[in-house]
């Protein structure tokens, strides 16, 4: 009985044009598993029988086929003719060419989505479209203010469908890409709602390595140091109106009790009916006490380091036929404000069956929970924060005394 004899056969790839060493091209032994890729010098190394052919394959170039002669080959490749061209989704969720789209698109890959990880997909668009501006919500939940060549988007598709949503119930680790139309062509498919572009987003469908499935896990955190700015109001006066403060019930039954001027009097440690003095029990009236700043900051010393968390599971497989993709993914955020904190559940289900070249059944199934305790309100109004603790609210009273009250909702 004869052996083939085995080699070790090492040996470097170059760029026949520019004599350059190519890295990651693929080297496999024909009608073997053995298989092996160049480094950043082009070499590689590989077991072969002598007058064995080795496939030698990378994108960009012509694939190549070398008779093993020898253990040490210098192998030079030919650029490629064929051109990769660029693909879009259209607005009708439809791959094509984007030479051939004769309307204007702009495509973002899902993989820079979770680059710089926000709880809203939509947000993390800032600075990636061309004419696009993202205003992220300061409020929990709170939907961005998308702006395309200064006119409001309130159109998004998914997967070909058509919904109403603040974007906070899609996944970025579920997202393929999102195309962003700029032409009046959504206003055509999908009526008045996409007279300004719509914003189409493609989810990930069933893939495979080489066990038959895949599976990907990716986690991420990230933490929050707060406001950008914050306002800077003045610390010398308390409270009131033309130098003078009595507080009684804070609804006007004092001396400008009632309303949100802190141009009270100066504090200098004078005594001064306050929200906490002491009411004498016979006569109900309040007992001064010393007029001094110790709410000096109070915003300042409020706020927290917030945080984010976010962990994602996925499961897919796919053949010629079907493919299939579950995913679960959890974000937990905790608040920059103390006693606050939001969680996001998101359960998906991509699927779909290939029945011939020209039929598919696609079917796609997606649960959302989002559920918080508690979150603050940052907007303009009585029940904003940022207003009431240092815009309304003067330094008259310790954040400190209130850092754990909670008002049941």
């Amino acid at each position: 009985m004869l052996h083939a004899q085995s080699l070790q056969v090492k040996g470097r790839i170059t760029d026949a044009l520019s004599k350059k060493p190519i890295e990651g091209v693929s080297i496999s032994v024909k009608n073997a598993k053995t298989n092996t890729s160049t480094d950043a010098d082009g070499q590689f190394t590989i077991g072969a029988a002598r007058n064995s052919q080795l496939l030698i394959s990378s994108v960009g170039f012509q694939t190549k086929q070398v008779t093993v002669s020898g253990d040490n080959l210098t192998i030079s490749l030919e650029a490629s003719v064929k051109q990769l061209d660029e693909v879009v989704i259209t607005a009708l969720g439809i791959k094509k060419e984007k030479k051939l789209v004769s309307y204007a698109t702009q495509e973002v890959k899902g993989a820079d989505l979770i680059k710089a990880r926000e709880p809203n997909p939509i947000n993390s668009l800032v600075g990636k479209v061309a004419g696009l501006s993202v205003g992220a919500s300061a409020e929990m939940l709170g939907r961005p203010q998308v702006l395309l060549r200064g006119s409001n988007i309130d159109l998004y598709v998914i997967d070909g469908i058509p919904i109403n949503s603040d974007t906070w119930n899609v996944s970025p680790d579920d997202i393929e890409n999102i195309t962003v139309l700029k032409g009046p062509v959504a206003s055509a498919l999908y009526g008045y709602r996409g007279q300004r572009g719509a914003i189409i987003i493609t989810t990930k469908k069933g893939s495979k390595d080489k066990r038959g499935y895949a599976i990907e896990f990716n986690s991420s955190t990230m933490i929050d140091k707060g406001f950008i700015a914050l306002p800077k109001t003045q610390d010398l006066y308390g409270p009131g109106d033309h130098g003078k403060y009595a507080f009684v019930d804070g609804k006007g039954g004092g001396l400008n009790d009632g309303d949100y001027d802190i141009w009270g009097p100066k504090f200098e440690g004078q005594l001064i009916p306050q929200y906490d003095s002491p009411v004498d029990p016979v006569t109900g009236v309040r007992t001064g006490t010393p007029w001094t700043a110790r709410g000096k900051d109070n915003l300042k010393r409020y706020i927290q380091a917030g945080l984010l968390t976010t962990n994602n599971l996925s499961v897919s497989s796919s053949t010629d036929k079907y493919d299939i993709r579950f995913s679960l993914s959890h974000s937990y955020q905790k608040g920059i404000v103390p006693n606050t904190q939001l969680n996001i559940t998101n359960f998906n289900i991509n699927t779909g069956y290939r029945f011939n070249d020209k039929l598919k059944l696609d079917a796609q199934l997606n649960y959302n929970r989002q559920y918080t305790p508690n979150f603050p309100d940052v907007n303009y109004g009585p029940n904003s924060m940022i207003y009431n603790i240092t815009i309304w609210g003067g330094a008259d009273w310790n954040i400190d005394d209130m850092r754990n009250y909670w008002q049941p909702g």
